[in-house]
C-alpha cells in the first residue's frame, strides 16, 4: 500500500531504509525526509480515500511511510472540520475564510496527526520505550499514543508549560520532568547528542517520521474544497513541522495530478520570539537566537530558536511565495476573540494564525478574494488560565424567575 521507498539525509544524501529506527542521518547528523514514489500511485488514489472516510487519516495510508503489514495506532484522528466563517471574513474583508479546526483532534490539538504515525511506525519495528520534550500538547498527544500502543514514554517539558497541560501528560502514565535551561538552542544540542549515541527521540524533525502526518492537511483541505486549492494557509509555527508536512503534502498532490498549482504558506509566531520572522525578513536561510521565549501567551509556539535553524521552514515559506508573521501580544489575544466569532476556541499559539489575517488585510499581502485557510492548532482549553483572560465576562446576574428571564430575553426567541 505504501508508496514510500526510503529516507534520504537533506545534507548528504545519504540514503537510510524504511525498516530502520533511527533518527538523524548517522552518516553526518542532517534532518531525514521520507522519499516516495509517487509515480507507482494506483489509479483513482483520490476516490478510493474518498470512499474510506471512517478511516480518518489512514484513508490516506499509500503516501505515508507506515509498512503495509503494520496496524495503526489510533485515537480517532484526521478529518476534522474545515469551516466557512463568512461572518468573521466580512469582518476582516476576506470573501473565503476557512478555519481547519484541528482542536477537534483526540487529545484537543494537532500534535496527534505525528504521533498516530510515530508511534504507530516505532511500534511495528519494536520500540519499547521512547522520549519527546515539548510544551504541553505534543506531551500530551505523546503520552496518549504510548499509551495505546504500550510503549513507555518521557516526556521533557518546558518550564513555560501551563499546569493543565502537564496534569494531561501525567493523566495518560507517562513520566514527566520539567526542564531547566538557559536557551532553546541548548535542547536542541541535546537532542542531537542523544541521537548520535542511539537514544530514539519523537521530537519533530529530529524524528523524521512525525511531520510526515502532517501532509494529510493538504489532503483533506483540497478534498474538503472540491479540489480548489486554497490561495493561502496560514498556520503557527514553533518547530515548523505542521508547515513543513502540509506543504510537502500540497506538492506531492500536484505532482500526482489532484491540484495544478500550490496555495502560498505563511507561518506566524509570536513577536517577541520570532527567530522564523527575523530569519525571512533579513533573507536568511536560517535562524538564529532571537527574543525572549518566556514573553508570550502562546506558549506551544515560544522558541528563541529552531531545530536544525528552521531551513526547512524557511524554504517552504520562500518557495511558495509566502511569508514568515509575528503578532504582538495583543494581536493574539485578538485573534482569540476572532476565532470565537468563527465559532472555535483556539489557544494563544493557535489563534496566531487569525490574528495574522489582520496583518495580512493592513499590509496587502491578502487579498479581499482569497481563498485563505487558517490553521486552528488546539483548543483554549489547553490554556484556561489565557481564555479567561481574554474573554468577555458575562453580562450580569439575573433572578431564576420567569418574569426577570422574560425582562432579558429576546422575544423573536419565545414561542408563539
Amino acid at each position: 500500500m505504501s508508496l514510500a521507498t526510503v529516507m534520504v539525509c537533506d545534507d548528504c544524501a545519504h540514503e537510510v531504509s524504511l525498516s530502520t529506527l533511527v533518527n538523524l542521518c548517522p552518516r553526518c547528523g542532517g534532518l531525514l525526509e521520507v522519499q516516495y514514489d509517487l509515480q507507482a500511485a494506483p489509479a483513482g488514489l483520490a476516490q478510493r480515500a474518498r470512499e474510506r472516510r471512517g478511516e480518518g487519516m489512514w484513508r490516506w495510508r499509500e503516501l505515508l511511510p507506515l509498512p503495509d503489514d503494520a496496524t495503526p495506532v489510533s485515537l480517532g484522528e484526521g478529518d476534522t472540520p474545515l469551516l466557512a466563517t463568512p461572518d468573521l471574513g466580512r469582518r476582516l474583508g476576506l470573501e473565503r475564510l476557512l478555519l481547519k479546526n484541528d482542536g477537534l483532534m483526540p487529545t484537543g490539538s494537532f500534535k496527534d496527526r505525528g504521533f498516530a504515525l510515530a508511534v504507530s511506525f516505532a511500534q511495528h519495528l519494536g520500540a519499547t520505550s521512547g522520549f519527546t520534550y515539548s510544551s504541553g500538547n505534543a506531551g500530551a498527544s505523546f503520552a496518549a499514543y504510548c499509551r495505546r500502543a504500550g510503549i513507555d514514554a518521557t516526556v521533557f517539558v518546558e518550564d513555560a508549560a501551563n499546569e493543565t497541560k502537564v496534569a494531561a501528560i501525567t493523566l495518560y502514565g507517562a513520566e514527566v520532568l520539567r526542564l531547566e535551561y538557559d536557551t532553546s538552542a541548548q535542547i536542541f544540542e541535546t537532542l542531537d547528542e542523544l541521537a548520535r549515541e542511539g537514544y530514539y527521540s519523537f521530537v519533530n524533525f529530529v524524528n523524521p517520521i512525525r511531520h510526515e502526518a502532517m501532509k494529510v492537511y493538504a489532503y483533506e483541505i483540497c478534498e474538503q474544497l472540491d479540489w480548489e486549492v486554497p490561495d493561502v494557509m496560514v498556520h503557527p509555527v514553533g518547530t515548523g513541522g505542521g508547515i513543513w508536512g502540509a506543504w510537502k503534502g500540497f506538492n506531492e498532490l500536484r505532482e500526482l495530478g489532484l491540484i495544478d498549482r500550490v496555495p502560498r504558506m505563511v507561518g506566524v509566531q509570536a513577536a517577541v520570539c520570532a527567530p522564523l520572522v527575523d530569519a525571512f525578513d533579513n533573507g536568511r536561510d536560517h535562524t538564529i537566537p532571537t527574543g525572549d521565549a518566556g514573553a508570550t501567551m502562546a506558549q506551544s509556539i515560544a522558541g528563541d530558536t529552531m531545530i536544525h535553524d528552521g531551513r526547512r521552514v524557511l524554504r517552504a515559506i520562500r518557495d511558495s511565495g509566502g511569508r514568515a508573521v509575528g503578532v504582538t501580544e495583543d494581536e493574539i489575544a485578538e485573534g482569540m476573540l476572532l476565532a470565537g466569532l468563527g465559532a472555535v476556541a483556539a489557544e494563544p499559539s493557535a489563534a496566531v494564525s487569525v490574528a495574522a489575517l489582520l496583518r495580512g488585510r493592513e499590509e496587502g499581502w491578502l487579498e479581499p478574494d482569497d481563498t485563505v485557510v487558517s490553521v486552528i492548532t488546539a483548543t483554549a482549553l489547553k490554556q484556561p488560565g489565557a481564555l479567561q483572560a481574554v474573554a468577555p465576562r458575562p453580562s450580569g446576574v439575573v433572578a431564576a424567575t420567569a418574569q426577570a428571564w422574560k425582562d432579558t430575553i429576546r422575544r423573536e426567541t419565545a414561542h408563539s
